[in-house]
């Protein structure tokens, strides 16, 4: 169920608004969906190359390296290293 809201808005935003979703052949409620989502992804995008800039995010080339046929992981004991980081960055 998705969540609604009202908002006020004069005539002339109005009609604007409804010329916008007539010319994608949206329902003014559809068009309005359409742009909060937009703006949703925009602002996701606008964070992570906020966080890129500031050199918190690495992105990396996809590789084209392919595992052998032959691949087998080798299992190891104890803890997995996920956790041994988690529990190294706790303050002591």
């Amino acid at each position: 169920m998705a969540a609604e809201k009202t908002i006020k808005v004069s005539r002339e935003t109005y009609k604007r608004l409804d010329s916008q979703a007539q010319a994608r052949g949206l329902s003014i409620e559809r068009f309005l969906e359409y742009a909060v989502k937009e703006l949703e992804k925009s602002r996701e995008r606008e964070f992570i190359e906020r966080l890129r800039a500031k050199g918190m995010i690495v992105s990396f080339p996809p590789s084209n390296l392919k595992k052998p046929r032959n691949f087998k992981p080798v299992p190891v004991r104890g803890k997995p290293v996920s956790e041994i980081i988690i529990e190294d960055r706790e303050p002591r």
